[in-house]
C-alpha cells in the first residue's frame, strides 16, 4: 500500500511534464512543496491522530501551493498559467507523506528530489520525443534571450498523458531494477 500511495504521488506529472521548461518548472515547485510539507509535518505527528495530519497536511498544502502561484505568476505569467492546472495536484505527495507511519523530516526532502528527478526527465523525454524539439519555450525561465530548438519530426501520443504514463512506468520500472542490483 504504501508504494502505491508514493507513486500516486507522482500524478501531477502526467499533465505538467510534457515540456521540460513545465518540468522544471512543475519539479522545482514539487521539491519546495514537498520539503516544506515534510518538515511541517515532523513535529505534528507526535501530537495528532492520522486524521489530523491529514486535515492540517490539506491545510498546509493549500496555503503553500497558493504562494507558490503567486511566486510563479510573479516570475512569470506564462509559466504561471500553463502549469495552473496542476498545481494543486502537488498536494497529493504531501497527503502520501502525511499518510506514512515511519515518516521523518529529511523523508519530504527525498521524496521532493525524486519528485524533482522524474519531472525533469519526463519534461525532457516527452519533449524530445513528443514534440520533436529540446527547450521550447525556454524563455519563460531564462528570459527573452532563449527560444526553443525544433526539429521537424516527433511521437505526439508521448505528449498526451497516455504517453506519461508510458513513460512514467518505464522510468519506475528501470530505477526499481537498478534498486534491485544494489539490495543483493
Amino acid at each position: 500500500m504504501k508504494r502505491n500511495l508514493q507513486l500516486l504521488a507522482f500524478a501531477p506529472l502526467m499533465g505538467g511534464t510534457n515540456l521540460l521548461i513545465k518540468g522544471i518548472g512543475i519539479g522545482l515547485g514539487g521539491l519546495l512543496l514537498i520539503a516544506l510539507c515534510g518538515l511541517l509535518q515532523a513535529p505534528l505527528r507526535k501530537h495528532l491522530p492520522a486524521q489530523g495530519r491529514l486535515l492540517a497536511t490539506l491545510l498546509a498544502g493549500a496555503v503553500l501551493i497558493g504562494s507558490l502561484d503567486l511566486l510563479l505568476q510573479t516570475l512569470n505569467s506564462e509559466l504561471a498559467a500553463a502549469l495552473a492546472l496542476y498545481l494543486p495536484l502537488l498536494l497529493l505527495p504531501c497527503l502520501a507523506l502525511a499518510l506514512d507511519e515511519q515518516m521523518e523530516a529529511k523523508r519530504g526532502l527525498r521524496l521532493g528530489l525524486w519528485f524533482a528527478l522524474f519531472a525533469v526527465l519526463l519534461g525532457a523525454l516527452r519533449e524530445v520525443f513528443g514534440h520533436g524539439s529540446l527547450l521550447a519555450h525556454a524563455d519563460w525561465l531564462l528570459g527573452p534571450g532563449f527560444s526553443g530548438w525544433h526539429w521537424q519530426t516527433g511521437l505526439p501520443l508521448l505528449t498526451q498523458a497516455a504517453g506519461g504514463f508510458i513513460l512514467l512506468g518505464l522510468l519506475v520500472a528501470l530505477f526499481r531494477h537498478f534498486d534491485q542490483d544494489d539490495a543483493r
